[in-house]
């Protein structure tokens, strides 16, 4: 059965919300599709679940965006997700991966690790974006309506997202991330702001409850996250707070490829090259780099790309 699920949770009488995701189906279709380094897997499936949740925290038809590109072994990785549902990631890296990256398992802690951030990305930088749907209420939006800018200053993808949604956001925030046995879980905690018309009893019994919670979830293991169920991990962490724990949201991975979108692309590429190349294979194909998905164009199809003005012949 699938793990691949998100639930939200929310601590009675406190402006403090929590995501928990499980990815499991999903990282088997991403992670088949290359063989990627150990850290490079790590770091793209925690990708993924950052921008699961991100995306379940917004109120947003579109497209959530992480993505990296740097100087490092590892020069670009995209992580998206799309409706808050739909995921899909992939990484490029040049040359090997070091050892000193690749930490792997041991008995007591099944988890795999990748060290530190920036070994991996190097001199570079993470955006969030956040893409509109062509059919988001409201009608045409910018492409680009918002990207905000992940400092890399910190050890891991958790810490740097944290600095980011308490500079960018005023959101004080905690994030956990742990990847076994290729299944990758978030947990995430996040201080809402208080209500304009708090008083100033309210506001420090607020402040007092976020360093409880706080402290309460640094005493997280790796390894209990990544094999605990969400409602045993709530119970072990918060068991003297009344928690509320909505049901679990299916994720699945998709990707947003398409013979039309293969179309476009050829279209888009000088002709007499498409056509040299047709002349020399017989055959000319397109193949997505996320999924694997191919598509194949023979004499007749290639043809009528830059004839769609004449009708088909069938």
């Amino acid at each position: 059965m699938s793990q691949d699920l998100l639930h939200r949770f929310s601590f009675f009488a406190a402006p403090i919300r929590g995501q928990w995701v499980r990815l499991d189906s999903v990282l088997d279709e991403l992670l088949a599709r290359q063989d990627y380094p150990p850290s490079v897997k790590v770091l793209l499936s925690e990708m993924m679940a950052a921008v699961s949740l991100m995306a379940d925290g917004i109120k947003f038809q579109g497209a959530v965006a992480l993505q990296s590109r740097g100087s490092g072994p590892v020069t670009t990785a995209l992580a998206e997700c799309r409706d808050q549902e739909l995921l899909r990631g992939i990484a490029r890296w040049e040359g090997t991966i070091p050892d000193s990256y690749n930490q792997q398992t041991s008995a007591e802690d099944p988890t795999t690790h990748y060290g530190e951030l920036t070994d991996l990305i190097g001199e570079g930088r993470m955006a969030i974006t956040l893409t509109p749907s062509r059919h988001a209420q409201g009608g045409a939006m910018d492409l680009n309506s918002y990207q905000g800018v992940v400092s890399l200053e910190r050890g891991s993808l958790a810490e740097n997202l944290e600095t980011y949604f308490a500079n960018s956001e005023q959101l004080p925030t905690r994030l956990f991330f742990a990847f076994s046995r290729d299944t990758v879980t978030g947990l995430l905690l996040q201080r809402l702001p208080a209500p304009d018309n708090a008083t100033e009893v309210e506001l420090e019994y607020q402040r007092a409850l976020w360093r409880e919670i706080d402290i309460l979830a640094s005493t997280l293991r790796p390894e209990e996250l990544a094999v605990l169920p969400v409602e045993t991990l709530l119970r072990r962490l918060f068991n003297e707070h009344v928690l509320t724990l909505q049901p679990g949201r299916p994720l699945k991975f998709s990707c947003t490829c398409s013979r039309e979108r293969a179309q476009s692309m050829l279209q888009a590429l000088p002709k007499e090259e498409i056509l040299e190349l047709l002349e020399t294979q017989g055959m000319v194909d397109v193949t997505c780099e996320i999924c694997g998905a191919r598509y194949e164009y023979d004499q007749l199809h290639t043809h009528l790309i830059y004839e769609a003005d004449e009708p088909p012949i069938h």
